[in-house]
């Protein structure tokens, strides 16, 4: 009899850790995963202390403390971190992530951004390559890759992904943030 209550104890505090942690992550995402929109991260994030991402933090702690080579959980971890711009905190999450995951694109580009906000542009592009390479038609790596290259000034670089962006998603989110990269471009080149 003990050993049946404490297994409903144990199936309950998973069932309900999985519950938090989902109501998060779809609370924070929606359709799209929040941490992939860079035009979302280039305002200040008003999420940024919430107390729910905090409790969902250490939920997915928790949670990986006894799975900790999910590759779900740890993206979702380091999708929180990347909620409360803990780019540092998030990086070697989203790396652990992509061991357990090579192709992974979400975690790539996502990881990409995180490296960019740190200073770190370089492994940034090359994360969104990967990310590309693994599904070339993620347009979320795409714009993803434009936006970074447009912040570095590489205007002509970041035509050919956020035109492709456009492409994939024309009336949608993601194709109206791209377009209106792309008429940064074209500013830039009017300039020059």
């Amino acid at each position: 009899m003990k050993y049946r209550v404490l297994n409903r104890f144990s199936a309950c505090r998973l069932l309900l850790a999985l519950l938090v942690a989902t109501f998060f992550i779809l609370g924070c995402e929606g359709e799209n995963r929040g941490a992939s929109a860079p035009a979302q991260q280039v305002q200040p994030s008003m999420q940024a202390s919430m107390p729910n991402q905090d409790a969902a933090i250490e939920v997915l702690k928790a949670r990986l403390f006894d799975d900790p080579d999910n590759s779900a959980l740890l993206s979702a971890l380091g999708d929180a971190y990347f909620q409360q711009r803990r780019f540092d905190e998030a990086i070697p999450i989203y790396r652990r992530a992509i061991i357990f995951n090579p192709e992974d694109f979400d975690a790539l580009n996502d990881l990409g951004l995180a490296y960019h906000y740190t200073g770190n542009s370089q492994a940034a592009l090359e994360a969104l390559e990967r990310s590309i390479s693994a599904n070339p038609d993620y347009k979320y790596a795409r714009l993803s890759k434009g936006f970074i290259l447009l912040s570095l000034g590489r205007y002509e670089e970041a035509e050919a992904p956020l035109r492709k962006a456009l492409a994939l998603d024309p009336n949608g989110n993601i194709g109206a943030e791209a377009g209106r990269m792309l008429g940064r471009v074209e500013v830039m080149r009017a300039a020059n």
